[in-house]
């Protein structure tokens, strides 16, 4: 497994993963599928400080990882894994790490994340990870860090 960085051509392949209601329930914002004008205004949306990697598993793409807030002392994480037959693999875990690694790589201390709370699963990798609950976010959100 490793991670590439995203393309344009990758465009319509990440929105019809953000697309689908078993990936976006576990996002705070997103709550139905995306337009494919609302996909490239988040798209677009994305600075120099942020980075859309996607997750290849024997040359085929399976999810994406972003990491965003390079400007930031603690850059922000976030990954999921498109195809709900690829879940609990290990396939997410992989991913997260090898993004940590890269946060490692470009002279990253900490990093954080925020989880919607109904999102168990993501909870218990990232906590598997070495990621610590340290506050509420948002209502429904929790507020995870990891000192690299």
């Amino acid at each position: 497994m490793y991670l590439r960085l995203a393309t344009k051509d990758d465009m319509e392949l990440v929105r019809a993963w953000r697309s689908n209601p078993l990936i976006y329930q576990g996002f705070f914002t997103q709550k139905e599928p995306l337009t494919w004008e609302e996909h490239i205004v988040w798209w677009k949306s994305r600075n120099k400080d942020w980075r859309e990697f996607i997750i290849v598993l024997d040359d085929r793409d399976i999810g994406v990882v972003s990491i965003g807030q390079l400007d930031h002392w603690t850059p922000e994480i976030g990954y999921f894994i498109g195809n709900p037959t690829d879940w609990g693999k290990g396939y997410g875990k992989k991913a997260v790490q090898l993004a940590l690694e890269w946060l490692r790589e470009y002279g990253k201390k900490y990093c954080h994340t925020t989880v919607v709370k109904s999102n168990k699963r993501s909870m218990s990798l990232l906590k598997s990870l070495g990621f610590k609950v340290v506050a509420e976010a948002r209502k429904g959100e929790v507020w995870m860090t990891k000192k690299l």
